[in-house]
């Protein structure tokens, strides 16, 4: 793994990280020497990963919070900010969707839960984290979008899709808007990724047939995802702004 001293002094804000990509993040920000902070509705999930941080020596805080509500957000941001004196970089993991299903099929109440937890849920952190970000002399914005926001996916979510596309554009409108304050915000569009949730997911055979359609011939673990997000929060991206970052084993180019 790289070495990037600069985030020994920095702050770092990760939804969805008690489990999956979210939680590979955390560990890999923590090991880096940032002071993490984990926002996840699942506060148990996050306290243990905040233990494992701690119990390596690192510095994490682990919040409960629900992004798709605003007071939840606003109060787990304003929390982290007055426990390690600021925040510098957002990371907008939190996200997925409830079973796969064709829009002929999809219940109005599961395509608005989707769209709340995705679209809406990055839109709240990004919104309460402005402030504090501003005040950072090296401000960054990661959302964590999907394979399934670049292209039409077979046997995945419409609604999941959607927002994700969603939140690759909301991105892009933040790197137009942020950009002159020195805040960078970029996206990662991930494939399908072995976490927890997706083995729960999908069968052995669904598995079997995204991975054949991999040039790389497998699917990534999460901290595939986590080194490239260290990365776009570093010194050395400082100049890229408003990117989608494919991350598929080339099963999608763009």
């Amino acid at each position: 793994m790289p070495a990037y001293p600069e985030f020994s002094t920095r702050v770092v804000a990760i939804t969805g990280a008690a489990q999956g990509i979210g939680a590979a993040t955390a560990r890999a920000f923590a090991a880096q020497g940032a002071r993490v902070a984990l926002l996840d509705i699942d506060e148990k999930g996050a306290q243990t990963v905040a233990g494992e941080i701690a119990g390596a020596g690192g510095r994490a805080l682990a919040v409960r919070t629900d992004v798709t509500d605003e007071a939840s957000v606003a109060q787990a941001v304003a929390k982290t900010a007055a426990e390690f004196g600021g925040l510098d970089v957002l990371i907008n993991s939190a996200g997925g969707y409830g079973r796969l299903a064709t829009v002929e099929q999809m219940p109005i109440e599961e395509w608005d839960r989707t769209v709340a937890l995705n679209l809406r849920g990055t839109f709240l952190c990004c919104r309460a984290a402005i402030p504090h970000l501003k005040r950072s002399k090296a401000g960054r914005i990661i959302n964590v979008a999907s394979i399934s926001g670049r292209t039409v996916v077979a046997a995945s979510s419409p609604a999941y899709g959607s927002s994700k596309a969603g939140v690759i554009q909301l991105t892009r409108f933040l790197a137009e808007e942020l950009g002159p304050h020195g805040i960078t915000s970029n996206a990662i569009a991930p494939i399908t990724t072995l976490t927890p949730r997706v083995v729960a997911l999908r069968t052995k055979e669904d598995i079997e047939r995204i991975t054949a359609r991999v040039p790389l011939r497998r699917l990534p673990a999460p901290e595939e995802h986590a080194e490239a997000m260290l990365f776009l929060a570093s010194d050395a991206a400082a100049y890229i702004n408003g990117v989608a970052l494919d991350i598929n084993g080339g099963r999608v180019m763009m």
